[in-house]
């Protein structure tokens, strides 16, 4: 029996190729889009298992105070003297380790190469499994030892037989190789950073960077990177909430009053959450998201098929009439319809997998995953999946078709008038909610990204190449001479250094008073360190006074000083309790130092005011700033190149810098490229949501046709008569479109509310945010209003135009 209903199922795919076409891949892609959001999610929280007690590893991060209004509510970063506490007070954990990100110029025999280097504790190689080639987990316990990855050793040296072979770093300090171990995969935290491209390649012990920047190995409470963690393996009698409880309780005891400010709290994360962190320090759950994003559209494809199928259930009356009159029972044809839908489901399955076996490669070779479809593990998914979405899309049909009575069967009155019309207009009006609602929010995304994008042309930044690592002494040592050198570069305009380029995210800050030593008004501004000619480079202008000068001895910082000139923005004055800018002129403010530390609370006297920007960008809000010249904080030059031929002044910049400092590779990056590196994760959101959106109305639109397709030809004696009596083709196509059109005006009615309050989810997390997006929001419900009046048109003008005398003979 099963065998027959599948063939009559299969016979009636063939008889009605086009609403099975539409049927079956609608479902095809509602399961597909489904599949691939899970399989994501089910990826991205996979990573890092393969190291043994993976479940027992946690990561450190801080948890940041609102108040400091950084734009992330959690960071990744730790003081660095926080794992040195656990290690002496927390005798019960089994391991602690750091890791401290920083590039250095590595050199083998005449070639020389910038990479990224982690630095740790050496207990990290007995917190982390890692597969040996040569050497054993006490690698890090040499001082001077090296760890390289078999990537990196074939790179470096052809061979991974390179035990105590020596690579010299900046020059100054020889390491041996003491390990080589196989590359992780990229399935772990350590290779899939969104943030940046550091992989896991090279790992060299603390005690190295002391050697090399004179690190403190007890590390300090001064310093909060994102590229530095901290590690812990716990026993296995020992949980999570014990280790939250005793970090808690340690951060109290050691933290200092003013760093509780800033930092609240710290942050235990389990391995597993280490590669989305990123999306919980911004507030954004993305994970979640994609999968119910997933799901959502799964809805859609499977309303589709509920209420094309049910629309074509009134052409099986008669058939279903007929089988009940020769004794079928309600049971049977319950499941003869209920085994068709199990079957087109299947179809369509096949057909999710097919599209997926495309995708996932071309989605793991843009990204660089190894995400696949494993059948054996996820087979009973699959099958529950396809079971589910059968038989809930199914139902409904199957219910309408098989409770007709034989008498009105037989006269096929289930296919008139307007039995059904409510529930199909309730699917098409739950379609296109979530259309609606999807469109919408692509639309705020894009709007509120635009603006960002806008915001960051107050800076020259396709201009401006930024020149990296100027901070090692001995090329520090030679800025002047580098300035003097690409000045005389034609297509140079201006060259200027500063610790920090806009949209780097960097908030590098100190504590001022507008009283010498008052710790009662004492306030937190960004530093930004520049050279004089910084402000021309990046076309920000003066309100009043004048901008710092090499010529004028207080405008640089030297030891010990007392009085030091700067340039503030006018929300430092603001913060600092100035009415004006003119009135600012010549006023000091200080430098706080507290009661235990030994600096000098020099004053700094303001000579220039420069308006209020957004030089960090994106998330961050405008920050007080103060400008200050201090040499030794100098790491990154600006050169601002003429507009032109760009080719030739980055080849005469790089020639220039091969004369100055001929043992430093140059590493160039322009500000625009610094800009997008973070921009571009709110592309990529805006992208993947639109996909997602695409879809869902691509299938709402797909049910529409069908459905239009369908109800037109079975209004077609209808509309016969209707012309015969005198309406025209315009009236008999408006009638028709706003019969259709009454379920996506209930849709909008539905969609547009959500919309406005889930898009300030997003738009919260920007400090320069587009104005209340009800204009947005209606013009993304009016484009899905324009498309369902295309698509009903459609079918409207051609049953409207048909020989009336052919309408009245049909059926």
């Amino acid at each position: 029996m099963l065998k027959n209903y599948i063939i009559i199922a299969l016979r009636n795919l063939m008889r009605n190729k086009l609403y099975s076409a539409i049927n079956i891949g609608g479902l095809a892609l509602g399961m597909a889009i489904y599949l691939f959001g899970s399989v994501l999610a089910d990826y991205e929280n996979s990573h890092d298992k393969f190291f043994a007690n993976s479940d027992k590893i946690f990561a450190l991060g801080s948890v940041v105070s609102p108040t400091a209004d950084i734009g992330v509510s959690q960071t990744t970063g730790i003081y660095s003297a926080i794992g040195p506490l656990i290690k002496a007070e927390l005798t019960d954990v089994k391991a602690v380790a750091r890791t401290l990100r920083r590039q250095y110029l590595m050199s083998i025999d005449q070639d020389s190469y910038y990479q990224v280097v982690r630095f740790t504790d050496p207990d990290f190689l007995k917190i982390f499994t890692l597969d040996y080639i040569a050497g054993d987990e006490t690698a890090l316990e040499d001082p001077n030892g090296l760890l390289l990855t078999e990537s990196m050793a074939m790179k470096y040296f052809g061979t991974t037989d390179v035990l105590n072979r020596v690579i010299s770093f900046d020059h100054n300090v020889d390491l041996h190789v003491t390990a080589v171990v196989r590359d992780l995969p990229a399935n772990s935290h350590f290779n899939a950073s969104l943030m940046d491209d550091s992989k896991f390649e090279v790992m060299a012990p603390i005690k190295a960077l002391n050697k090399l920047s004179g690190y403190d190995l007890e590390g300090n409470w001064n310093n909060l990177s994102g590229g530095d963690d901290t590690f812990v393996l716990l026993p296995q009698n020992l949980s999570r909430d014990w280790l939250d409880a005793q970090v808690q309780e340690l951060y109290q005891r050691h933290a200092s009053e003013d760093t509780k400010k800033f930092i609240v709290s710290l942050a235990v994360r389990p391995l597993a959450k280490m590669n989305t962190v990123i999306w919980d320090m911004v507030g954004m759950p993305a994970i979640q998201a994609i999968q119910l994003l997933g799901f959502m559209v799964l809805i859609v494809a499977c309303v589709n098929y509920t209420n094309l199928a049910t629309a074509q259930s009134m052409g099986r009356v008669r058939e279903v009439g007929l089988r009940k009159t020769m004794g079928a029972t309600l049971r049977q044809l319950l499941v003869q319809f209920l085994v068709e839908s199990l079957t087109i489901a299947s179809l369509a399955m096949l057909v999710a997998l097919a599209l997926l076996e495309m995708v996932i490669p071309l989605f793991n070779d843009s990204l660089g995953k190894v995400m696949g479809l494993h059948y054996l593990s996820i087979l009973p998914w699959l099958v529950l999946t396809t079971v589910l979405v059968g038989l809930l899309a199914g139902a409904y049909p199957a219910y309408v078709i098989t409770r007709t009575s034989p008498v009105d069967a037989l006269r096929n009155t289930m296919g008139k008038g307007a039995k059904g019309t409510f529930f199909r207009s309730l699917m098409i009006g739950t379609q296109f909610a979530i259309s609606i609602f999807m469109l919408a929010l692509v639309a705020v995304i894009f709007f509120q990204n635009k603006k960002v994008e806008e915001g960051s042309h107050i800076y020259p930044k396709d201009q401006v190449l930024a020149l990296q690592r100027l901070q090692v002494d001995d090329i520090r040592s030679q800025l002047d001479t580098l300035r003097t050198e690409l000045n005389k570069i034609p297509g140079v305009e201006e060259v200027a250094f500063s610790n920090q380029v806009p949209f780097e995210q960097n908030n590098s800050g100190s504590e001022f008073t507008p009283v010498r030593g008052d710790e009662a008004t004492k306030l937190g501004m960004n530093i930004i360190s520049i050279t004089p000619e910084f402000f021309d480079v990046y076309d920000i202008p003066l309100l009043t006074g004048r901008a710092l000068s090499r010529e004028v001895a207080n405008d640089t910082y030297v030891e010990d000083t007392e009085m030091l000139n700067v340039v503030v923005n006018e929300l430092a004055l603001k913060k600092l309790g100035f009415s004006s800018a003119q009135d600012a002129i010549g006023k000091s403010f200080y430098r706080y130092r507290g009661p235990d530390s030994d600096g000098i609370p020099y004053a700094c006297v303001i000579v220039g005011v420069v308006p209020d920007q957004n030089f960090l960008g994106l998330h961050n809000a405008i920050k007080p700033i103060v400008f200050r010249h201090v040499e030794d904080e100098l790491r990154i030059g600006s050169v601002r190149m003429k507009a032109g031929n760009i080719p030739a002044t980055l080849r005469d910049i790089e020639a220039a810098w091969k004369r100055v400092l001929p043992d430093y590779p140059i590493q160039t990056q322009f500000v625009d490229e610094i800009f997008r590196d973070v921009y571009s994760i709110y592309q990529g959101l805006n992208a993947a949501l639109a996909g997602f959106a695409i879809v869902a109305l691509m299938l709402a639109m797909f049910g529409l046709f069908g459905l239009a397709a369908f109800m037109a030809t079975q209004r077609t004696k209808e509309i016969g008569i209707r012309k015969v009596l005198g309406a025209s083709i315009r009236q008999i196509v408006t009638l028709l479109v706003w019969q259709f059109s009454r379920p996506v005006v209930w849709a909008l009615l539905v969609a547009l509310p959500l919309s406005y309050w889930a898009s300030g989810f997003y738009l919260n997390f920007f400090a320069d945010r587009i104005d209340l997006p009800v204009g947005i929001i209606l013009m993304a419900g009016l484009v899905a209003v324009i498309f369902s009046w295309v698509i009903v048109s459609i079918h409207a003008i051609r049953v409207a135009r048909a020989n009336p005398a052919k309408a009245l003979r049909y059926e």
